[in-house]
């Protein structure tokens, strides 16, 4: 595995962490650049393979969070439902719903 520094002449992504997958666009085809290895003021030094081909100046370099790493579970909070009846009269449940969203 190699490596290669990158070096921005703008401010890098205050989220940009160690462990972020980097990726650039050229053209219309999109390379893995690979991990985010240092963050060094305005430059990054990330893991690339030798084989992979290498950004140019000008190409646009974005990154994602490692969704193995930055994957929420469950916290603690639940929820219990108990439905019940009340009378004799014949009664239907029309439906039962819940929202739950992924948070990082």
């Amino acid at each position: 595995m190699d490596s290669i520094i990158l070096t921005f002449d703008k401010d890098l992504n205050v989220s940009l962490q160690t462990g972020d997958v980097v990726f650039y666009k050229d053209g219309s085809d999109v390379y893995q650049i690979g991990e985010c290895t240092l963050i060094n003021g305005s430059s990054i030094t990330c893991d690339i393979n030798a084989e992979t081909p290498r950004p140019s100046i000008g190409s646009f370099i974005f990154f994602a969070k490692n969704s193995e790493i930055n994957i929420s579970g469950l916290a603690g909070y639940y929820a219990s439902v108990k439905m019940e009846l009340s009378g004799n009269a014949k009664k239907e449940l029309f439906a039962v719903s819940t929202e739950i969203f992924q948070s990082s």
